[in-house]
């Protein structure tokens, strides 16, 4: 047996009653969130924010209105459409016989009210040019491989684009969510961390370009678009509280008397709590909270006028974020449009946007296909008389030897 259950199950149970322990001080936690949320002064807030934005360590939100905050969801329209799109791939792999990677998408279109409809298709391409395995920079003669994160930021990329395609190619007369899987303010790459050259190709003539190509198709439609993340991890709104309590944590500042070693008071008010805990505690069922302005540095650099915003949305059975470019957030009819359609989906699904299940039951890519995949491989290269070159490691993992 690889791994031994039941010396794993005694550090398991050890496990729960830490967490059991440590849940007293986080619900006490959780009551000076929802606290300080009703006293908070949101003009005060991002005066003190913008004057120290260069040097705040931790996120924080930017505060466009009160964010104690809650909506309704407003009523739907009789015809819409929900356009959906995931992703997966099959990364470079030094063991297999060919350097080569595979993006599938998978892409859905659900159209409600008087013509009811439903399209969904896969879409594979095999990347395999040597122009296509690297990123790679004419000015300077650098070049980054296609994998890892970056061949995850493709696929990213490969997702927004199809998503304008498929709202191209919708009636511009019904009303549409166009919807993807993920937050729209990371895509994996970091502007500052990751090659200029990358960031460039990958994310501001990829991605935002695809955000901008569906602001241009809003133009001539009733068009709203975001991003779905279920089960968020973020902090921005917490950040906030953190920021408007004390200030603790920007450069310089010791205003709330924090030691130089050890906790700031701001992290046993509120530490540890994620922006779902919050708001969990302040949205009833259908209800978003107020919009918020995402404080990615990434966004503020490289998104221009595709800046992202994002509620939180108490979809019943989870909060879910729920990001948005700052031209949906910023008009009321296709702000609601989003939250009411976002909410429908849910309820038509186990509490998930039916959309992206069924997108994302397109684009999956099972162990077994993986392997499948391998062996296309190695067949067309025998039946093309090519080499094929692949590692002991890899042929033993097709053997038993004891």
């Amino acid at each position: 047996m690889a791994l031994d259950l039941a010396r794993t199950a005694l550090q398991i149970d050890d496990m729960a009653l830490a967490i059991r322990e440590r849940d007293t001080g986080r619900r006490q936690r959780l009551h000076n969130a929802v606290t300080a949320i009703g006293a908070f002064d949101v003009e005060r807030y991002e005066a003190l924010r913008a004057q120290n934005e260069a040097s705040i360590r931790y996120p924080a939100a930017v505060v466009l209105e009160p964010p104690g905050a809650a909506y309704d969801a407003p009523a739907l329209p009789d015809d819409f459409c929900v356009a959906a799109v995931d992703g997966s791939y099959i990364d470079v792999d030094r063991h297999m016989a060919a350097q080569c990677y595979l993006i599938n998408i998978g892409t859905v279109t659900l159209t409600y009210g008087t013509h009811p409809d439903a399209r969904l298709e896969s879409h594979p391409r095999l990347y395999a040019q040597d122009d296509e395995l690297v990123v790679y920079d004419e000015a300077n003669g650098q070049s980054q491989s296609v994998e890892g994160s970056v061949l995850s930021a493709k696929r990213t990329v490969e997702e927004t684009a199809a998503l304008a395609a498929l709202v191209r190619d919708l009636p511009s007369g019904t009303p549409t969510l166009a919807l993807t899987d993920g937050s729209l303010a990371y895509i994996g790459l970091t502007a500052g961390k990751d090659p200029p050259f990358v960031v460039r190709e990958l994310l501001e003539d990829g991605f935002v370009a695809a955000l901008q190509e569906l602001h241009h198709l809003a133009r001539s439609r009733r068009l709203a678009v975001a991003g779905y993340i279920s089960l968020p991890g973020a902090d921005e709104v917490v950040g906030a509280l953190r920021l408007a309590g004390c200030g603790y944590g920007v450069e310089g500042s010791r205003r709330c008397g924090a030691p130089s070693v050890g906790r700031a008071p701001c992290d046993v008010c509120v530490g540890g709590l994620r922006d779902r805990d919050v708001f969990a505690a302040l949205l009833q069922p259908g209800q978003r909270s107020p919009v918020f302005g995402s404080s990615s540095g990434t966004v503020a650099q490289c998104y221009g006028d595709q800046a992202v915003r994002f509620f939180y949305l108490n979809a019943g059975t989870e909060i879910a974020r729920v990001d948005l470019p700052a031209w949906v957030a910023d008009d009321a009819d296709l702000l609601g449009l989003t939250h009411g359609l976002i909410l429908d989906q849910c309820r038509r699904g186990p509490g998930y946007p039916i959309a992206l299940m069924e997108a994302h039951e397109q684009a999956v890519v099972s162990g077994g296909d993986r392997q499948r995949f391998a062996e296309l491989v190695e067949q067309a290269l025998q039946n093309n008389r090519l080499p094929v070159n692949t590692s002991e490691k890899s042929r033993s993992k097709r053997l038993r030897w004891l």
